[in-house]
């Protein structure tokens, strides 16, 4: 069995298990990853620990410091590449294309194999197109909904939120209404505008945790897939010959 982790801006996701048979997961802020360890249960003892992350080089020291006292066990950490299993990276310098962009692509593509745009709404908004042939098209990287609001709160004197509905693309009728159906608006647009780019039609894959939202919003159609990252680091480990004895 298999602890995949997901090292994201501000949250970090487990699950554990093999294959589609998932038998424990959980998601915390990125602040407590210091803690990680000690949120997964007693019970758990994975065979192989895989890595998908976006932080720093010290968080990987500490991570892989906390596994090798847990579990003896050194992780594995993912990384960007070229091309992968049909999937072809589309950058100069294919390591620096976002290993969680990369991970998210080849988890929507892999299982379909026709063009999609692949919507990660979290911290940032990435919107990525991939080819029905696995040629990465390119993509747009945004702040999120939860960035512009940070932003907004913090270089405003007079904007100050309040309860309002947050799923509304209407004009706002109030301050509070103004600004979330604002923010919401922002990332549909970009959405929209974004699709208008690329040739042919895509299917629409969303994840991150404002996808959801976005994707009612929006009414193009599509689906939600809250583990895109996860996915595609199973299908990368397993690729790259590791099995369970990373």
């Amino acid at each position: 069995m298999i602890l995949q982790i997901d090292i994201g801006n501000t949250r970090v996701k487990w699950r554990f298990g093999n294959g589609p048979e998932m038998l424990e997961r959980g998601d915390h802020p990125r602040a407590e990853i210091a803690m990680l360890l000690e949120t997964i249960p007693t019970s758990i003892t994975p065979a192989a620990v895989w890595v998908a992350s976006v932080a720093g080089e010290s968080i990987a020291t500490e991570l892989g410091q906390a596994c090798q006292q847990r579990w003896g066990l050194t992780p594995w950490f993912a990384e960007s590449s070229a091309q992968v299993l049909g999937l072809q990276n589309s950058y100069v310098e294919p390591g620096r294309m976002g290993v969680d962009r990369w991970l998210a692509m080849l988890g929507a593509w892999h299982s379909r194999r026709q063009q999609v745009a692949v919507i990660d709404a979290g911290s940032a908004l990435t919107i990525d197109f991939v080819a029905a042939s696995g040629q990465h098209l390119g993509g747009y990287i945004l702040p999120g909904m939860d960035s512009m609001e940070r932003a907004l709160l913090s270089d405003t004197d007079r904007v100050r939120f309040g309860t309002a509905p947050r799923d509304r693309l209407e004009p706002g009728r109030s301050t509070e209404a103004a600004v979330y159906n604002g923010l919401l608006l922002s990332q549909a647009g970009a959405i929209r505008l974004a699709l208008e780019q690329v040739s042919g039609d895509c299917e629409l894959v969303f994840s991150g945790g404002n996808g959801a939202l976005l994707c009612a919003c929006l009414g193009l159609g599509g689906t939600v897939e809250v583990d895109l990252v996860l996915d595609g680091l199973l299908l990368l480990g397993a690729e790259s010959g590791l099995g369970a004895s990373a």
